[in-house]
């Protein structure tokens, strides 16, 4: 099935931070760490009006989303967002949302996208490109979350 893109909606915000939870939890995170995180994966009407944020519909229902905006230290573009609802992933909806978001970036005239992945995410990022330029510490003492680049302007893209 392939899925629509539209611009995420301030009225939105309560939908996507309830995937953005579901999504995390997925991967049986401790509730202590889910409750650490809790303000990073809040969606704010504010954000969706300030920043390009994209949800994923099927058959009108929104089950995943992507958010993008400048990085603060490098002239790139961050990947602040990208969720996808558990029960979809493993049927290409997440390479659609990513090469959805590729595209729009390089309409944009974006050259380079870095994600800091969460761990378990690594796999997908590297399928789809990535290549691993160092790791950021988490907000959890202890854990490491790697960093992927991508080279947007240079991908061939349909």
């Amino acid at each position: 099935m392939t899925l629509q893109f539209l611009p995420a909606r301030p009225s939105d915000a309560v939908t996507l931070t309830a995937i953005a939870h579901h999504s995390k939890q997925h991967w049986g995170y401790p509730e202590e760490w889910m409750k650490i995180w809790a303000e990073e994966l809040e969606i704010r009407p504010e954000f969706i009006e300030k920043e390009m944020v994209v949800k994923a519909e099927a058959e009108a229902e929104i089950i995943g989303f992507y958010a993008l905006q400048p990085h603060t230290a490098y002239d790139a573009t961050d990947l602040a967002h990208f969720w996808l609802l558990p029960e979809h992933i493993g049927k290409g909806y997440g390479r659609q949302m990513f090469e959805h978001m590729l595209q729009t970036m390089q309409k944009a005239g974006a050259e380079t996208l870095l994600v800091e992945s969460d761990p378990y995410a690594s796999g997908f990022y590297e399928k789809m490109g990535g290549r691993k330029v160092g790791e950021r510490q988490s907000s959890i003492a202890g854990r490491k979350l790697p960093v992927y680049a991508f080279a947007v302007g240079l991908r061939n893209l349909p």
